[in-house]
Formats: structure tokens, C-alpha cells, sequence
């Protein structure tokens, strides 16, 4: 039996080592090979749950979420969002240039060096109260021609404001 519960326990601690979390878990291949140069900020990050008196079954958990490239001009590809689960990061939406930068009102999909651009209400909405993690992504080029991205990983709570 102490054999079996040793074995056990080694086993239970590999799992540990090797199960990812969101801040260390490997970004999907489509940011291989390409050079993270957008900032992308969720705020607050965290982020808790309210509620509404008129909408009793809802929980909203309000953010903004900014763009912001420091160095260079840059033409919007795509962007989206995904969320972690199975120790990994799963698409949940992707959309093509011109819907992206309609969220973030970035004029003819073109984000200029040092102007932020915001996407105000992009709040996650669920009838249950849960948390999770969320990691909104945006994919563009820069003048010459180089093929960037940004991150920004957000953490929502189960928990009321």
C-alpha cells in the first residue's frame, strides 16, 4: 500500500510540473516566427462580476481593451480573442481587418505608432458566475512589410464586484 501511495504521489506531482497555466502556457502557432512589438492591456485586469437589478440572471464582467504600438505604423490583419482551458489556449473568435478594427475604431485599419486605440465596452457576459482566463490577440504588418502581433491575457474572476 505505501509503494502504491508513492507511486501515486510522484505521479500526481508530474502532472503538476508538466499542466500549463495561463501565464506560462505556450502561445498558439500563429505567433510563431512573427515579432511581438502591439501592446495589448485589458483593465482592470483583474476583473470581477456585477450584476444588474433588471437583468437578475447576468453577470457582467466590464473591461476595456487597448492597442497601442510604440515604434511603428501598423496595418491590421487580424485579431480576436481566445480562452484557456485543457491546460491550453483555445480560438474562441477571430475576425478579419475590418471588423477588428471597427471594435477598436482604428480609421482604415491602420494603427499609427503611439496612438491608442480602445475597444470601451468589451465586456464578457454569462449567466453563471465563474472565472477563466481570456487572451485578446491582434495579428498586422508593419510600413516594411514585417508581419507583427500583441497579446494581452485577462483574468475574470468568480467573483461579484
Amino acid at each position: 500500500m505505501k509503494k502504491l501511495w508513492i507511486g501515486f504521489s510522484c505521479l500526481c506531482h508530474t502532472f503538476l510540473l508538466t499542466a500549463q497555466a495561463p501565464l506560462t502556457a505556450p502561445l498558439p502557432e500563429k505567433f510563431k516566427d512573427l515579432k511581438e512589438i502591439i501592446l495589448v492591456d485589458n483593465f482592470p485586469n483583474p476583473v470581477k462580476a456585477t450584476t444588474y437589478e433588471n437583468e437578475p440572471n447576468k453577470f457582467f464582467w466590464k473591461h476595456t481593451t487597448s492597442l497601442l504600438s510604440l515604434t511603428e505604423n501598423i496595418t491590421i490583419e487580424e485579431g480576436g480573442a481566445y480562452l484557456f482551458y485543457n491546460d491550453q489556449w483555445n480560438l474562441r473568435v477571430a475576425y478579419k481587418a475590418k471588423e477588428f478594427a471597427k471594435l477598436f475604431h482604428i480609421s482604415k485599419g491602420k494603427m499609427k505608432k503611439g496612438e491608442p486605440y480602445v475597444f470601451v465596452e468589451n465586456w464578457r457576459v454569462d449567466p453563471k458566475l465563474f472565472g477563466g482566463w481570456a487572451m485578446w490577440y491582434v495579428i498586422g504588418t508593419t510600413d516594411s512589410g514585417e508581419r507583427v502581433f500583441g497579446v494581452g491575457r485577462l483574468d475574470t474572476v468568480g467573483e461579484i464586484n
